[in-house]
């Protein structure tokens, strides 16, 4: 039960449907504090490898369902993606157990991985894109677990609503200038021509500095948590990511190495997707998410506020 008195899911329960699973009982439930949708919990055993369960609270059991309906058509054609092992998609809790992939998030290890090692990873994410890109699209943009329910008619309605929802919550929060979503929006309305030209190519929209595994000798081990795909350009995963190393200090290199083995442009477009992000990331500020409570200082804000700006500027070229 949550601070709201609402039932949530648990290390209990995590350990109890691991244990159906496997057969035997866990030594140790650890909860993953990254998650913003799901609980995601690592259960380790005595002699055998650990699994993980992702776990929805009541209102979450489409996008497992999604999950589960992606990996059997995206695992069969080479997009390196967890097995699962077991699964029930009903509410209130439905989950997925999953084969444990080595190694952690990217964003763990990226600052003191080798170029050559980094250069592998991106090339590995580019073409797990590529295999997601080539699946079916509807013409429509957004994001979906099909291509028939992708929500929007165009992708600028995709960024213009990544806007909205920065506003909304930079003005609940009031720990940052509204003013530079209104910047952003300006850019992207200049812009909407090019935007609405673009085709809704499909692609997996969180392989960032979360969500691609990296084992410890700094190989890459795969892709997790892929509950729908996007529609749209397929440079705006590589822009978040862009804009998540901008902000940590990362290399970001490793986007350009994407980028580059993808044959994507860093256009203006692109730039203006980085801007969406960096105000996407002020909005998260005072915020608590499934459970996680967001990070924030004023030396993280300001800090956040001066990255912002630089890319504002390079955007506006």
């Amino acid at each position: 039960m949550d601070a709201t008195g609402a039932d949530v899911p648990d290390e209990a329960l995590a350990g109890e449907l691991a244990a159906r699973t496997v057969g035997q009982r866990p030594l140790e439930v650890r909860r993953f504090t990254t998650g913003s949708q799901h609980y995601v919990y690592e259960v380790s055993f005595a002699d055998r490898a650990p699994v993980v369960l992702r776990i929805s609270d009541a209102g979450g059991a489409a996008l497992m369902r999604g999950a589960s309906r992606l990996s059997r058509q995206l695992r069969p054609l080479g997009v390196p993606l967890p097995e699962i092992l077991a699964e029930d998609l009903t509410p209130p809790f439905a989950y997925l157990v999953l084969q444990r992939l080595p190694g952690t998030d990217l964003g763990s290890v990226v600052a003191r991985l080798s170029t050559a090692r980094l250069t592998a990873i991106a090339g590995e994410v580019a073409r797990a894109q590529a295999i997601v890109a080539g699946t079916p699209s509807a013409g429509s943009y957004g994001f979906a677990a099909t291509p028939d329910d992708a929500p929007c008619d165009r992708w600028s309605e995709v960024i213009e609503a990544s806007l909205e929802r920065s506003r909304q919550r930079i003005l609940a929060a009031g720990l940052f200038d509204p003013g530079a979503v209104a910047a952003v929006g300006q850019l992207a309305g200049q812009w909407r021509s090019e935007l609405e030209a673009l085709a809704a190519v499909p692609f997996l929209h969180d392989t960032t500095t979360k969500n691609v595994i990296v084992a410890a000798d700094g190989r890459f081990s795969g892709i997790v948590d892929v509950d729908d795909l996007c529609y749209g350009d397929p440079r705006y995963v590589a822009a978040l990511t862009m804009a998540s190393l901008l902000v940590s200090g990362g290399p970001t290199g490793y986007v350009e190495a994407w980028l580059g083995q993808a044959g994507l442009a860093d256009d203006r477009l692109f730039r203006l997707y980085v801007a969406v992000f960096l105000v996407d990331f002020m909005a998260e500020h005072g915020q608590v998410f499934n459970g996680n409570q967001q990070s924030s200082s004023p030396a993280a804000r300001a800090h956040l506020a001066a990255v912002f700006a630089t890319a504002l500027r390079r955007a506006e070229g």
